[in-house]
């Protein structure tokens, strides 16, 4: 397609970026609320995306794999258990270790944003194409800080 065909084509890709990010949030925020679901947040939305109903990490190992700091992990953690979503138990070794896991409404609400993420992927294969989604999500696991 053309530039003329495509007018934001010239746009800085952190502004494209953005747009489709924001898309994609609001998409997901409304389907949630559709779904009787509570708002979760991206930053809580990255700690649920790292556990499962079997896994219990901790919050430095939470941090580490989504790329943000410890302190900023603790806080979206301690959010989620007052929430009733997250639990914390003692961690073996060091003495104020901590391991964190879903509660059973964490293990639910993780289910239906997980359900609804995939559904908007669908939905954005069938706009985009399959194959260009594919290959976005390539791309953008290839891009690393640092």
């Amino acid at each position: 397609m053309s530039a003329e065909l495509q007018p934001d084509a010239d746009l800085p890709l952190l502004a494209l970026l953005h747009r489709a990010a924001r898309w994609f949030g609001d998409e997901f925020l409304a389907r949630l609320a559709a779904a009787g679901v509570d708002p979760i947040t991206p930053a809580h939305a990255t700690v649920l995306s790292h556990l499962d109903a079997d896994t219990a990490l901790s919050i430095s190992e939470l941090a580490r794999r989504a790329d943000v700091t410890r302190q900023t992990m603790h806080r979206s953690v301690t959010q989620l258990i007052d929430e009733g979503l997250l639990r914390s138990a003692p961690g073996p070794g060091f003495p104020r270790s901590t391991l964190v896991s879903l509660t059973s409404a964490g293990v639910r609400r993780r289910h239906v944003a997980l359900g609804i993420l995939h559904d908007l992927e669908d939905e954005l294969g069938g706009r985009l194409g399959t194959e260009t989604v594919t290959e976005l999500r390539s791309t953008l696991s290839q891009v690393q800080p640092g």
